[in-house]
């Protein structure tokens, strides 16, 4: 296995074997010539470079290549760029509430990237709320008993010290990650013995309420997924230590709307992929592309492909992995997450009300709710509450609405808050974030799963960006675009 997965690396194992390939001339040309027969009133368009999926790391993405002087299609399945950015306008009051990102941190080229858009920047602000201890399953309290501040960031920085040894192994790309045989024991162990080993109790509730509950199964997983997901530039974050921005304006949409204004007619929104055709060897692509709402046809063709959605098996049917990347993506587990503004008059204004087990009572630290389940209710003004879900890859979005419904019908019957009257819970905005944090097990990392996964970069024309390869935060997935994938593609032609 390789040690190390260099640039010139990846592109001398794509430069091999041309001459097995067919001819990309006569493949995408007939392939878009069958494509026009079918859909006759299909258009055809063409760039250097064509990605799919116009959140987070698919826009920055789309920026860097045309600032690095290709030309691109993006195509974006919503109707607006930025993925799960989750930008709600209260329909009273005019304010805005960011639900599904709340901020960006001061990653490599975070300020760049802002400035390049035109986005002014301010330190967010945030509301002060009052914590409860509810177990939701029964809607009874429990007499769990916070850490102190000061107990709360010594740990805190403990954990801090620990991940800024392996901050390079894993930031901004995989590129330095060792050979399995290599691969630090703390990072293979799970997250629930290293918090012990480290000591860590005091901060565990800030790392699951954080970010960890995502997870799903934070204590289970292997340690390397959990500081990917909340690495040592976060913990700097929590301890204040580092700073994070939110545009001006305070909507966080507003960074993608200025994506779109810069790309112009490069951005083919409320489109999906139905067909494609991938050839190795940096051969190029052929997409079919159908916008939803009118339902045309585009056909792409391009030079090379940024793939910038999860891997999963229903989000890759249309591109038709072969043997080899199913190897790698098959292996993969995922949690879902939905996020949800949510009002009812019986939630307390000021309130931030956990979830957590009754056994997390008395001092015991490791004990998180099972999944599915809802994290948390927590008043962000206006009288709405973020809510949040968390389930496997299974968990549909009227089932988790569901489960926030059954959470607050507990804690009602339970006393926890007053009687609902069976008024329901009203969703003011929702949304399902879908699959994420894919990990493998410790036996598939001692196995070469990310050697295997990286080696995919330009197999079959493709190259990957995304929180599979790299972290789900924005700040991170655009330092991993600016310093790994766009030099990676670039340099392939």
């Amino acid at each position: 296995m390789l040690s190390r997965i260099s640039t010139a690396a990846v592109v001398a194992q794509i430069a091999m074997g041309v001459a097995a390939t067919p001819c990309k001339a006569t493949t995408i040309k007939s392939t878009v010539a069958a494509w026009q027969a079918k859909y006759p009133g299909a258009t055809v368009q063409s760039a250097d470079v064509v990605i799919v999926g116009g959140g987070s790391a698919g826009s920055n993405a789309a920026i860097n290549l045309v600032d690095a002087g290709k030309s691109i299609l993006l195509v974006e399945m919503q109707a607006q760029l930025g993925g799960m950015v989750n930008s709600y306008t209260d329909p009273t009051t005019g304010n805005v509430h960011d639900f599904g990102v709340a901020t960006f941190t001061n990653v490599t080229g975070t300020e760049a990237y802002f400035e390049r858009l035109g986005i002014t920047t301010k330190s967010p602000t945030f509301g002060t709320t009052t914590s409860y201890y509810a177990d939701f399953t029964t809607g009874e309290t429990i007499d769990y008993v916070a850490p102190d501040i000061t107990g709360e960031f010594a740990a805190l920085g403990t954990y801090y010290d620990v991940a800024a040894q392996y901050q390079d192994l894993l930031f901004p790309s995989y590129a330095n990650w060792p050979a399995p045989a290599d691969i630090p024991e703390d990072l293979l162990m799970p997250f629930g013995e290293f918090a012990a080993k480290y000591e860590l109790n005091d901060t565990m509730l800030l790392l699951w309420a954080g970010i960890g509950a995502g997870l799903a199964d934070m204590l289970d997983i292997p340690t390397l997924y959990m500081m990917q997901t909340f690495g040592a530039q976060t913990a700097a974050v929590f301890l204040g230590t580092d700073v994070q921005y939110v545009p001006e304006s305070g909507r966080n949409q507003d960074i993608y709307d200025a994506v779109a204004s810069i790309l112009g007619d490069a951005v083919m929104l409320n489109s999906m992929v139905t067909q494609s055709v991938r050839l190795a060897n940096n051969q190029g692509v052929a997409l079919l592309v159908k916008n939803q709402v009118s339902g045309d046809y585009t056909i792409v063709t391009a030079d090379r492909l940024v793939m910038a959605i999860e891997p999963t098996a229903s989000n890759l049917a249309p591109f038709a992995p072969d043997s080899t990347e199913s190897a790698v993506f098959d292996k993969g587990t995922w949690s879902v997450v939905n996020v949800g503004l949510v009002s009812h008059p019986s939630l307390p204004d000021d309130a931030l009300i956990y979830n957590l087990p009754a056994s997390a009572a008395n001092g015991n630290d490791f004990a998180y709710p099972e999944p599915p389940f809802v994290d948390y209710f927590e008043a962000v003004g206006d009288g709405l509450f973020q809510a949040i879900v968390v389930g496997w890859d299974d968990l549909t979005e009227d089932a988790a609405q569901a489960l926030a419904q059954d959470a607050l019908d507990k804690l009602a019957e339970a006393g926890t808050i007053p009687a609902t009257n069976g008024v329901p819970l009203t969703i003011n905005a929702w949304s399902n974030h879908g699959p994420m944090d894919m990990r493998s097990t410790k036996e598939d990392l001692q196995a070469g799963f990310i050697q295997d996964q990286y080696a995919l970069q330009g197999y079959r024309s493709t190259y990957w960006t995304g929180a599979a390869f790299s972290n789900q935060l924005s700040t991170y997935l655009w330092a991993y675009n600016l310093e790994y994938l766009v030099p990676l593609v670039v340099a392939s032609f």
